[in-house]
């Protein structure tokens, strides 16, 4: 529930310098964010970040994208097979680029999770990886699903069968110099790649929202994605 104050622009009489003067006065219209937008939406112990949050869906999602020290923080940005942030995404700076005319990138596997291209394993370790796109459906198919925001940070909560509960931040996507939808939607790599035809493998699977929609799709390699680990 909101919490709604009047709005009342008006005049009232006073006095300066033993003078009759008018006195503007405003009393603002205020719309609080419902309750479940500024409470808490993860279930970590503590703030000593990355948990893993078991939301008994077969997996365990991460508290935190990778980059970031909080649940609400965006994290990085990452081309799909890389482990760095970079200025620039687009196919001609993409590292596993190959013949860049015609899109038709190094192929460094159907599922890059736990290798050396998985950003998560390469700066986590341990059994944080990139979550399939099979994992990443659980989210879709077996959680609650809410549109919230935290610390004016907005995105969407996952709460799973046993009541535990993950944020995603909706950080947007890069592609060139440009950060595109930040606090509108966001994307999300998967470790899973999505070849568009038999002879190229442009792209990957990443699971993308916003207010209005959450999908799991194809995206071109070269473009910078969240990233959420994952730990069985």
């Amino acid at each position: 529930m909101g919490i709604i104050l009047s709005l009342v622009i008006g005049r009232r009489a006073g006095f300066c310098a033993g003078k009759p003067i008018q006195i503007r006065f405003l009393t603002m219209l205020v719309l609080l964010f419902p309750v479940t937008s500024i409470m808490s939406a993860q279930t970590c112990p503590d703030t000593n970040h990355p948990h893993a949050i078991d939301l008994g869906i077969g997996v365990k999602f991460a508290c935190c994208n990778v980059g970031a020290s909080s649940p609400e923080q965006y994290g990085g940005l990452y081309s799909w097979g890389e482990t760095a942030e970079k200025a620039i995404y687009d196919d001609y700076g993409y590292k596993y680029a190959g013949y860049k005319r015609y899109r038709k990138y190094l192929d460094i596997g159907n599922d890059i999770s736990g290798t050396q291209y998985d950003v998560a394993h390469v700066k986590w370790g341990g059994s944080w990886q990139m979550p399939t796109k099979e994992q990443m459906e659980l989210l879709k198919d077996k959680c609650k699903c809410e549109w919230i925001a935290i610390k004016r940070v907005r995105g969407r909560r996952f709460t799973g069968p046993n009541g535990n509960s993950i944020f995603l931040p909706a950080g947007g996507s890069s592609w060139h110099e440009d950060t595109n939808y930040v606090n509108r939607s966001g994307a999300y790599w998967t470790s899973t790649s999505s070849p568009t035809s038999s002879n190229s493998t442009s792209d990957a699977y990443h699971f993308c929202f916003s207010e209005n929609y959450i999908r799991v799709s194809f995206c071109d390699r070269a473009g910078g994605d969240s990233v959420r680990p994952v730990t069985e």
